[in-house]
């Protein structure tokens, strides 16, 4: 069994995500009534029997933890991002230790001798893409050593060609809202034929000091170079219509290319990648994504419960719509769910009011980012 890394954050310096799996947990019952056993002890919590409860605990931690492990070790994935435990009572007689995370693969990453220098970095994802099969801009990295800036742009090659050499115009737009276009940079690959290119470093205008004030970037191919020709795209490229953080999930879930979130009216239906294809179509035919695996599962209707919780103040107040229609939530759901009302039950205690967080990361679960 492969070594599993595991981190409650969600990546590992030095390495870079190269699929995104599934989330899992594992749960360890600790008794039938641990939690009330504690509720009633309290005195001997504060005497010399608190280790026993401790020891308890500690056990059922460790054990749970190594559950997760060896479940994750018998899968193709060798990392765990967002791992966290949780003490879980699910009634008045049943109560539990979880561990949970999202299963990744990783790979070392490739540095050159430029990245491994002490120097400002930003990585972008691309706001716009091309709704056809040519080169698609998924990520600009900007990166300064205070003797001026380099840029280099990742793309998804979907149709695995030898492409050499990309012409395209960089728009970025700061936090003020002003924006700035680099034309014409010429980007060139080392490795070609592969599905994600990423570009060598080429020099750009933009001052050092810029570079942590962007907020976004979009992307407009003027000519790209194959071993069969120069082509162009021809259309105008397509807005991404999603809320950064909304986009920045839909990104690790689905992969580098996603843009937006599968729909289907029956006639027609929206891949990932934002390609509409007919509805008796088994794949998408930019991207190759079964509309099968992108089908939501879910069988609760989560959207008028969504509104009702848009009309609540307070995260107790949203916890409370919650638990009105719990019953009626898909089993696999719940615990996450009631996760998400603890933790931010929690923030709004320190941070303030949490409402739009909570509604957002409920909406986000039901919709699989």
């Amino acid at each position: 069994m492969e070594d599993i890394m595991i981190t409650s954050g969600t990546s590992f310096e030095g390495y870079e995500i190269s699929e995104y799996g599934p989330y899992r947990f594992v749960q360890t019952i600790l008794s039938s009534n641990f939690l009330k056993e504690i509720g009633s002890s309290i005195a001997d919590i504060a005497t010399d029997r608190s280790s026993i409860y401790q020891e308890k605990l500690d056990g059922a931690m460790n054990e749970a933890i190594k559950s997760f492990k060896e479940m994750a070790g018998k899968t193709k994935y060798n990392a765990v991002v967002g791992f966290h435990t949780n003490v879980v009572d699910y009634s008045s007689n049943i109560t539990s230790v979880v561990a949970a995370g999202t299963l990744v693969s990783i790979k070392k990453e490739y540095q050159s001798e430029f990245e491994k220098s002490v120097f400002v970095r930003k990585e972008l994802y691309v706001n716009n893409y091309y709704d056809k099969l040519v080169p698609r801009a998924v990520k600009i990295v900007l990166a300064s050593e205070g003797k001026g800036t380099r840029i280099s742009a990742w793309f998804n090659n979907y149709n695995m060609e030898d492409i050499k050499a990309i012409k395209a115009d960089i728009k970025f737009t700061n936090i003020y809202g002003d924006e700035i276009t680099l034309t014409g940079v010429d980007f060139v690959f080392d490795k070609t034929g592969q599905s994600l290119l990423k570009s060598d470093y080429v020099e750009c205008k933009l001052p050092d000091k810029y570079i942590k004030i962007i907020s976004s970037s979009k992307v407009y191919i003027q000519k790209y170079v194959t071993s069969r020709g120069v082509y162009s795209c021809g259309d105008d490229p397509i807005d991404v219509d999603l809320s950064p953080l909304k986009f920045k999930a839909l990104k690790m879930k689905k992969g580098l290319d996603a843009v937006c979130n599968y729909k289907s009216d029956g006639l027609v239906w929206t891949c990932n990648c934002g390609h509409v294809n007919e509805g008796g179509a088994e794949e998408c035919v930019i991207c190759s994504r079964k509309q099968d695996e992108m089908k939501n599962t879910v069988s609760f209707n989560y959207e008028p419960m969504i509104e009702e919780m848009r009309q609540k103040e307070y995260v107790m107040e949203i916890k409370d719509v919650l638990m009105k229609h719990i019953k009626d939530i898909d089993s696999g759901l719940r615990m996450q769910l009631l996760e998400i009302m603890e933790s931010g039950l929690q923030y709004e205690k320190t941070r303030g009011n949490m409402k739009d967080t909570v509604i957002e990361k409920v909406e986000n679960l039901f919709l699989g980012l």
